[in-house]
């Protein structure tokens, strides 16, 4: 068994801040009522950057902070359901951008807001394997024009964004994993050809405050530890108040529970990502830190992992 190396990180966001009072102004609702039912004040709308631009611009901040060059890339990971095109991948428009060479593999992940996990449970796949050396992940949503701005059930939530962290395998490290599907088309769900997100808030509220705390038992079960052994919960940042109902049933401690919402809204498959690169340029992500993440969404997928973070 082998774990991870976070070698660099790096976040984006929309170009345009929306706070709730911006939001009292469109739809029917109040700054009070956001901060109560979701625990957000702002988020960002990306006007001018495409989910490409956002990528790329946190894909180059994790370079810059690190010791790889780009030419060290030999995988990229893109977490997405928000892709610019059909095809080609936003990870094949990183890669050209990054003026990388052809043996580079590229793809996308759509597993919405489980994505990041499941990128990461990827990359150590591919990296224990001997598949890859070193990989970029990104997750990066553009979530904003897929929002009926007369729905305050969902144009309240969602943000843009874009967080990276590069990779390499620690072999003295350790990761587990653990990931499911409930195959449900109508709780969350968004139509290619005429895509505005759609969410029964109360179905995805119940699915994730049971799912997420039996997810995470079962990847801390694998992995021989327990929640007093954690030192890092990074959930989605789905919701506030599923974020606290979810650590209050594993009795997680408000200091190990890490959390951004209030700031950037519902990412989707960037909220992990932007999560741990914030706590990395915040000097709360240290090497030897054993992290628990947790992702659930669209699908209903759902996801945990557990790893120490590698020297």
């Amino acid at each position: 068994m082998s774990g991870i190396r976070i070698l660099g990180h790096g976040l984006s966001q929309g170009d345009e801040v929306i706070s709730n009072f911006d939001l009292e102004k469109i739809v029917r609702t109040s700054d009070s009522w956001i901060r109560e039912k979701t625990g957000i004040e702002k988020r960002f709308f990306s006007k001018n950057k495409s989910n490409l631009d956002m990528a790329e611009e946190a894909a180059v901040r994790a370079i810059e902070n690190s010791n790889v060059k780009a030419k060290d890339i030999d995988l990229i990971l893109v977490c997405t359901f928000t892709p610019d095109y059909a095809t080609p991948s936003v990870a094949c428009g990183i890669g050209g951008r990054l003026n990388l060479g052809e043996g580079v593999m590229c793809l996308d992940i759509n597993a919405a807001c489980s994505g990041f996990v499941y990128g990461l449970s990827f990359a150590k796949s591919m990296l224990e394997t001997k598949s890859a050396k070193c990989v970029l992940l990104i997750g990066s949503e553009k979530i904003s024009p897929l929002l009926d701005m007369e729905d305050r059930g969902t144009c309240i939530l969602f943000g843009d964004g874009a967080g990276a962290l590069l990779l390499a395998e620690d072999s003295r490290g350790e990761f587990e994993s653990s990931a499911g599907v409930l195959y449900d088309d109508e709780v969350l769900f968004c139509d290619r050809f005429e895509p505005r997100v759609s969410m029964k808030g109360q179905e995805v509220y119940r699915f994730a405050v049971n799912k997420v705390p039996e997810t995470i038992r079962t990847v801390l079960e694998k992995s021989g530890s327990s929640v007093e052994d954690v030192d890092w919960f990074v959930f989605h940042q789905a919701n506030l108040r599923i974020i606290d109902s979810a650590a209050a049933k594993l009795k997680i401690p408000e200091n190990k529970l890490y959390k951004n919402i209030q700031m950037y809204g519902n990412t989707s498959g960037a909220s992990i990502g932007i999560c741990m690169a914030e706590m990395r340029e915040k000097g709360l992500l240290k090497n030897g830190m054993k992290v628990v993440c947790c992702g659930f969404g669209a699908g209903l997928t759902y996801g945990a992992a557990v790893f120490t973070v590698g020297e």
